[in-house]
Formats: structure tokens, C-alpha cells, sequence
């Protein structure tokens, strides 16, 4: 007889445990898996760590209610890596959305993410991707920004821009916009010319943009190449004026830049810049805070299924401030800095 009631006593607890254990799984919220592919190692690596400083920030900060994994990819910032990386995160890890940094892994992400349909949500004012239905841009219009930084120097009296851009699809839509637009702000391009990023030598290039004798040199590309320009440039004119329109911001050498202007994005919000050097003992780059509205944004999206992306986007709180939508393409408006 004890032996009858000691088995029903086990089974008794038994069954209480299973029935607490489904109804603490009813009430667990599903983990949310958002794959991201950033340049962790490599000549960029230090672009890819500020990002995922900015992500890991999010947990810190904001979005308690959502369950939430980040899977990272890293791709070097090489084309073929990050396809791989794409193909990684949507079929093995099995992510619920994928976020890009930069416009040339959000083109390779947007055909993968389309066909899996896999929510994709890029750093890039190139909007071509956004046709395809599961994709977001998240940047200011690529007009605008060239707009803003036009009429900077429109007001600083330039009047005469050497155009030199890396034949690459950022900088080519750049030179698209800025040659579009200057003659609107009373500028002209005494020269344009491309160049093939990965060379270590830009010195033919740059005497013979020295030679119209511009008021300024336009200078778009990505590190390392901007850092190498404008080393090369100030040993053939020690008092040449450079601008770009993001480089200097996420270049691995800022003070070679101290005292020159180009776009910004970073949050003007103090309260959040100081939470932030607390947790990382450094002031906010710009590429931690683009990194941190972009998760902040996806976690609003995946959180708010039901609400028309229009009402997500113009409720989010960014630390951008106000965001607009354009089609798929989340806005906010950039700033002319100049680096301290």
C-alpha cells in the first residue's frame, strides 16, 4: 500500500511539474533572431565594432519587452562573404530579420531576403533595393544629403569643387547627386574623376585635380581609401580643403581630420550620449548610433505586427529624432559637423 501511494505522489508531482512547465512555455515570449553582417575583422573592423557597440547598446537602453538574439556575420567587407554570410544567417540560423551596414552588402542581402521572405532592413541611401517588398532602407535621401552639405559650403564661399570619387555604388551615386545639384547652389565642377578602390597610391590622381586649382576637394570614398587621399593630397598642398560626406566620421584616423566639415548623424540627445560613454568610456561615434536607431527600429517593427510600418516609423522614438517614410525608405535628416 505505501509503495501504491508513493508512486501516485510521483506521478502527482510529476504532472504539476509538466503542467507548470507548459504554462511558464505559454507565457515565455519566442526568441526573436535578427542575423547581422558587419566587418568584424579586417581593414574595417574597427567601422564594424563601433556598429555592434551600438547594437549591444540597444539591450542596455531599451526594448525589455521583446526577446531578442543578435547573430553576427562576419564579412570582412568583402562581396563574396557577405553572400555567404546572407545565405548563413536565413537558412541555418534560421534569422526573423536581417540587418546590412553598408549599400553594397544591403544589394547583395535583397535578392535572398526577397525570395525567403525575410524582413531586411539596410543602412543606405540607395534605395533600389526598397521595390522589392521585404526590404527597408534606413539613411537620409541620398539628395538631401549632398543638398545639405551644397549649401554649406555655398554659404563658406566655395565656388569651384574637384570632384574625386571611388567607382564604387555609395560614391557613384554621390557624384550623381552632387553633379545634379551645384550649379543650383552656384558651384562648378572643374573636376570629376573615378578611381578603383584597394590602390595605395592616388598621387597622379590628385596633381591632376591640383592643377584647376578648386576652392575645395569633394572627396568620397570609404576608410581606408579617404585616409590615404587625404594624406597623399596635404603632402602636394599642405592648405588644400577637403570634405566628404560621411568618411571623416568613420575614418580609424579622426585627428587627421580635426577642423574639417562633412555630414553627421549622431544623436544630439546628451542623456543618451552619456549613458552611453558610461557603459563604453568613449563619446558616441557615429556609426554605434546608426547601428542603435537601426536595431531600434527593427524590434519596433517586429513588435508591431499588426500597426501600418507609416505609424511604426513616425512613433519611434530614434534618437535621430523625427523619422519620415518614403515608399520603404525610413528618413532623417543629416547634419554638417566639423570634426574636434
Amino acid at each position: 500500500m505505501k509503495k501504491i501511494l508513493l508512486s501516485l505522489c510521483v506521478v502527482l508531482a510529476l504532472t504539476a511539474c509538466k503542467d507548470e512547465n507548459k504554462e511558464l512555455q505559454a507565457n515565455e515570449k519566442p526568441v526573436v533572431k535578427i542575423g547581422i553582417i558587419l566587418p568584424l575583422t579586417g581593414a574595417n573592423s574597427y567601422m564594424g565594432k563601433q556598429m555592434q557597440e551600438g547594437y549591444e547598446f540597444v539591450k542596455e537602453y531599451e526594448h525589455p519587452d521583446v526577446n531578442y538574439e543578435l547573430i553576427y556575420f562576419d564579412d570582412q567587407q568583402s562581396a563574396s562573404k557577405a553572400a555567404v554570410g546572407v545565405k548563413k544567417l536565413i537558412d541555418v540560423d534560421k534569422v526573423d530579420a536581417l540587418l546590412t551596414g553598408t549599400s553594397q552588402t544591403a544589394s547583395i542581402a535583397a535578392d535572398i531576403a526577397e525570395k525567403t521572405k525575410t524582413i531586411h532592413l539596410g543602412i543606405s541611401s540607395d534605395t533600389r533595393f526598397t521595390e522589392k517588398d521585404y526590404n527597408y532602407t534606413m539613411a537620409p535621401a541620398a539628395q538631401d544629403e549632398s543638398a545639405v552639405l551644397l549649401k554649406y559650403m555655398q554659404d563658406l564661399g566655395y565656388r569651384n569643387i574637384a570632384l574625386i570619387t571611388a567607382n564604387e555604388m555609395y560614391a557613384n551615386l554621390v557624384e550623381e547627386n552632387v553633379t545634379k545639384l551645384a550649379e543650383e547652389y552656384g558651384m562648378h565642377i572643374v573636376f570629376n574623376e573615378k578611381f578603383v578602390p584597394g590602390a595605395t597610391d592616388y598621387r597622379l590622381l590628385l596633381h591632376k585635380a591640383a592643377q584647376t586649382e578648386p576652392d575645395i576637394f569633394f572627396i568620397e570614398t570609404f576608410p581606408p581609401e579617404i585616409d590615404i587621399l587625404t594624406k597623399q593630397l596635404l603632402e602636394i598642398d599642405p592648405s588644400a580643403k577637403i570634405t566628404s560626406q560621411y568618411a571623416f566620421f568613420i575614418s580609424s584616423n579622426p585627428d587627421l581630420y580635426k577642423g574639417r566639415f562633412c555630414l553627421n548623424v549622431g544623436s544630439k540627445d546628451e542623456v543618451f550620449k552619456k549613458a552611453f560613454y558610461q557603459k563604453y568610456g568613449k563619446g558616441l561615434e557615429q556609426m554605434s548610433a546608426t547601428a542603435y536607431a537601426q536595431l531600434s527600429l527593427i524590434l519596433d517593427i517586429l513588435k508591431r505586427k499588426n500597426d501600418s510600418l507609416n505609424k511604426i516609423v513616425t512613433e519611434n522614438k530614434s534618437i535621430f529624432g523625427q523619422l519620415s517614410l518614403d515608399n520603404r525608405s525610413v528618413r532623417y535628416q543629416p547634419i554638417v559637423e566639423v570634426l574636434e
